[in-house]
């Protein structure tokens, strides 16, 4: 054990050698540029998408502004959803429903909090759901029907909505007017009696289903066109409408 301790002490110690302090500061500035460069990135990103948002904001919320103004919600309503159908496409899911939230914010202080729940529930969810089915790549069938439940709900909340504002059960009124038609109608025709409150209520809510199936399909039309024209894909049309709206042109999906 002594011959080996005196030749450890004899040995000498190699000591780690010290780079120049300028090495040094170059290499952990290499080091954290990667770090900061995908950083860069990311919030480059970020930004992008926030500024899309808020112009998009700005575009359905003056679309529904004049469509408020000068009465044309009939012929611009198929329009509407667009802006927050293009942010969903462009930034994903949550861009389209930060647009929707986004838009309600800005009609909230320029038409007040009743058309601000108005655009919600006509055509923000509408819209918002249809730009996520389409990112999913959802079927046709599935999606019309989901945008449709949506469109029929947001037409009962906004029936709700204004029965609130005006102290009055509008859908009670709707209903007792209908059955006054039908007796009269019936009257004339040497019927008698007229069908029950139940089957009006059916009937109605049967006509708000094909209202909603019928809006949201001429959307789809609509929104494929124009999206397919911008440079997005929606996924595939169906095979009657691919034969309807481009014929037997083989170019066109």
């Amino acid at each position: 054990m002594a011959p080996s301790l005196a030749a450890a002490k004899q040995r000498p110690v190699q000591r780690r050698r010290r780079q120049p302090p300028l090495a040094r500061r170059c290499r952990r500035r290499r080091r954290m540029g990667k770090g900061t460069h995908a950083r860069t990135l990311t919030t480059s990103s970020a930004a992008q998408a926030l500024v899309e948002t808020a112009m998009l904001a700005a575009v359905s919320g003056l679309a529904f502004l004049l469509s408020t103004l000068l009465k044309l919600d009939s012929s611009l309503g198929y329009f509407l959803p667009l802006p927050i159908v293009i942010a969903a496409c462009r930034a994903g899911p949550g861009a389209g429903w930060n647009t929707m939230m986004a838009t309600s914010f800005l009609l909230l202080v320029l038409l007040g909090p009743l058309r601000a729940v108005t655009y919600v529930l006509m055509h923000g969810m509408t819209a918002a759901a249809l730009g996520t089915l389409w990112v999913w790549r959802w079927p046709w069938a599935a999606s019309v029907l989901a945008g449709s439940v949506l469109r029929m709900a947001g037409q009962m909340g906004y029936l709700l909505l204004s029965s609130f504002t005006m102290n009055e059960n509008l859908f009670a009124v709707m209903v007792a007017n209908v059955h006054n038609l039908m007796d009269r109608l019936s009257a004339s025709i040497g019927a008698s009696g007229a069908p029950s409150d139940m089957a009006i209520v059916c009937m109605i809510f049967a006509l708000l289903l094909v209202n909603a199936v019928c809006y949201n399909f001429l959307m789809h039309v609509i929104g494929h066109i124009a999206l397919r024209a911008m440079g997005y894909d929606v996924g595939r049309l169906p095979g009657f409408m691919k034969r309807y709206l481009y014929g037997s042109a083989p170019t066109q999906q």
